[in-house]
């Protein structure tokens, strides 16, 4: 079981039930709101989903895509 934890400060970038930017981008929640201050503006059916709020296969497919990374790390 992996001890990963996804966080409902963290969201990803979602369109049409899919994300939008690879599985390495994630936003915090303060990092969302600067955009939005900064002008960034959503596209037609894109939005902003907690972590947390994800289907658990889409969940599962972050919590792998933080540990592969993580590894990577460790090892460089």
């Amino acid at each position: 079981m992996s001890k990963t934890k996804l966080y409902d400060t963290d969201y990803v970038l979602f369109r049409d039930n899919k994300p939008v930017e690879p599985l390495d981008i994630i936003y915090a929640e303060e990092s969302v709101k600067e955009l939005f201050e900064d002008g960034f503006q959503l596209e037609a059916g894109e939005q902003f989903i907690k972590m947390t709020e994800l289907p658990i296969e889409w969940q599962k497919k972050y919590i792998a895509e933080i540990e592969r990374l993580s590894l990577i790390h460790k090892i460089l």
